[in-house]
Parts: C-alpha cells; structure tokens; sequence
C-alpha cells in the first residue's frame, strides 16, 4: 500500500454542478476536477454520509468525517453560544482540520487552527480571549466569519469559497465574485459601494465562461438587494477602485450618525475639498450624551433638590436629561422653574443624541 500522505482530500463538480468528494494523488487534484467537469454527469453512491456534531441540546450538520474533541455551551442550553475542539479527517484541497471554533448569537462564528489536538485543547482549557491566541504554543491563524457558515459545516452541494460555505446555486462568478466590493448605481445613478455576496445564472454557461443568448445574472449584495442584468437600463456595477473607497466609508459614518454614535463627521475628497455634516440643535435643547447626570431641580417656591440620575439614554421623547427630568416631575405634581445639570459622567462609547432609527423609550 502506498503512503497516504500521497494523496489528498477535494472537491469538484459534475458537468451538471452535482458536488463531488474525491481523494487523488497530491498533484492530480486540477486533473480530477477537469475530468469531473467534462466527462462526467452524475455520481450515485448508495448510502449518504453525513455526521451531526452535537452542541448541547442540539445538534449540526457537516458532510466531512469530524471528531469533536471537547465542547462547552453558555447560557441557558447554549443559547448563547458555544466554544468546541474539532479535528476533520478529511479537510479538503489543502484546508487545516485542527480547528477551536467559538460560535455566539450576536457575534456569529470565528475559528483558530491549531498544529496539533494538543495545542487546540491547551486554548480551550485557557479560555483565552480571541486576541490573545497568537501568543499560545501551536497557533496558526484566526478566521472571523461572522454570519457565514464557516467551511467545516457545508453540508450537501454547498460549495466553499475560502473559508467559509457558498449557498447552493450561487457562483462565484468571473466578473462578480464573493466579497469584492462594486460601485452600484440607483435607478437615478447615484452610486453607492456594495460587496457582492454571489450571483446566480439565469440559463447555461458556455464552457469557455462566456453567457450564452438570453442568458442573465442575478448579483446579490451584502445590503440584500439585487441587481438583475437583464433589466439594468443604468450604468453597470463596476469593481470599485481605492479612490473611491470613501463612498463607502461616507455611508459608513452617516449611519453612525444617524444612530446618535456621533454628532458630526467629515469627509476628505481626493481634490482636497471636504464634507463636514454636523448636528445642530435649537437653542434651547441642551446636548446630553448617553451618562449618569447629577441634578439640581428648582422648584417653584424656593427649594432646591440635588440628585443622581443614572444610565441616560437620549431617545426620541427624551432627547435631553433637563426635559427628561421635568417631565417626570411634571406628571408627579411638581412645579419646576428650572432644571441644573452640575455634573457628568458620560459613558465612553455611548449614543451622543438620540438619532433617528429604534425610537424606543425604556
């Protein structure tokens, strides 16, 4: 028997897109795929291999050959999210199978390769930070995915790209292909910087790449709309360049803006003009960050009362602390002449105005 450290583990397609596992000698991988494309239609085994790795009270789905080597869930049943050790026997077309994959609710998924098991099981016994990882025997690289499914959890004919799966029919085509950012015109060409997530072909493909008649794209963009070419009567997307990266960080920090994370922002042209939009406010509205306010409310009469308010949050019927204040008292029976702030403890990161999106008073 020959060493199997010949051979490696990959993936190919039939000439109808049916995904295919396949081991080869290490330097025939290309020639298997090229013969799977061209020569081959489908494939039928009689049984289908799929293994579930259990997460607490649940479990996933992957199409390779895993081992879980050590897990732990947080929250009530892992609700929150979970941390494992897994090592794929079959990692294909060159891709690490020693892996400590983290998994939250909020935060998606990332995962580390490790040189060994050992080395893996020495991070997860550490519950070291993410950041701190490079520092620990063994490391080899951090993958943040995010809302993608990284690669070791495709499943049927998903196919991966990179590090992570692809959705099931959709390519990555040659012109607009996964996670490249493209200029994209509105119906009244005002432009906007999108990332591509995919496209899907309406149609056949000629084997030498180019759409047939009557053949069209779907593209698909990380915002969720699509643009569809057999309908564009508008300027075509277009791979946007470096100089024109700051569309997208305009609309970046207008967002921030407009969610109260800042009150003013500016933004360099390339001839040297700037864009400066800032926040003002009527005269008698008094800017009161996200904070703890100590008060000072007179009363009509004479008397004086001083107090903390903690955990402000500006909202749309509560832009302020003093109105805030006074309309608490106000509903109480409480005549007030005026409304002191005398001290601040405003907190780091915190909403700077109430903005405009979720206008929800706690």
């Amino acid at each position: 028997m020959e060493p199997t450290d010949l051979y490696q583990h990959g993936e190919g397609r039939t000439g109808i897109g049916q995904a295919v596992e396949f081991t080869c000698p290490s330097d025939a991988a290309e020639e298997v795929r090229a013969f799977l494309r061209e020569k081959i239609r489908t494939i039928n085994t009689p049984t289908t291999h799929r293994v579930n790795v259990a997460h607490g009270g649940y479990g996933r789905y992957t199409r390779y050959d895993v081992v879980q080597h050590d897990y732990a869930g947080g929250g009530s049943g892992g609700c929150c999210g979970f941390i494992e050790v897994l090592e794929i026997k079959n990692p294909p077309d060159g891709r690490w199978g020693i892996v400590f994959h983290e998994h939250t609710n909020y935060k998606g998924s990332n995962f580390t390769e490790w040189e060994t098991i050992e080395n893996a099981l020495a991070a997860f016994a550490n519950r070291v930070v993410a950041e701190d990882f490079s520092s620990l025997p063994g490391f080899k690289r951090r993958v943040v995915c995010g809302l993608l499914t990284p690669w070791f959890y495709a499943i049927g004919d998903e196919e991966l790209i990179g590090d992570y799966t692809f959705p099931d029919g959709l390519q990555d085509d040659a012109v607009f292909r996964f996670g490249q950012k493209f200029v994209v015109f509105d119906n009244d060409g005002v432009p906007s910087v999108k990332t591509c997530m995919g496209t899907r072909l309406i149609g056949q493909k000629q084997p030498d790449g180019y759409l047939e008649k009557g053949v069209y794209r779907l593209v698909y963009w990380d915002d969720g709309s699509v643009w569809n070419e057999s309908n564009n009567r508008g300027d075509l997307p277009r791979p946007a360049e470096d100089g024109e990266m700051w569309i997208a960080e305009a609309v970046q920090q207008f967002r921030k803006f407009l969610s109260g994370q800042s009150t003013e922002f500016a933004i360099d042209f390339t001839d040297g003009f700037k864009f400066v939009g800032r926040l003002v406010r009527p005269k008698c509205r008094v800017s009161c960050p996200e904070g703890d306010y100590l008060i000072a409310v007179h009363f009509k009469g004479g008397r004086i009362q001083e107090g903390w308010v903690n955990d402000f949050k500006p909202t749309d019927e509560n832009p302020d602390i003093v109105q805030l204040v006074t309309q608490r008292l106000t509903r109480n029976g409480e005549e007030v002449e005026r409304v002191e702030i005398k001290k601040r403890r405003i907190k780091r990161g915190g909403k700077k105005w109430q903005g405009v999106f979720f206008h929800i008073s706690h």
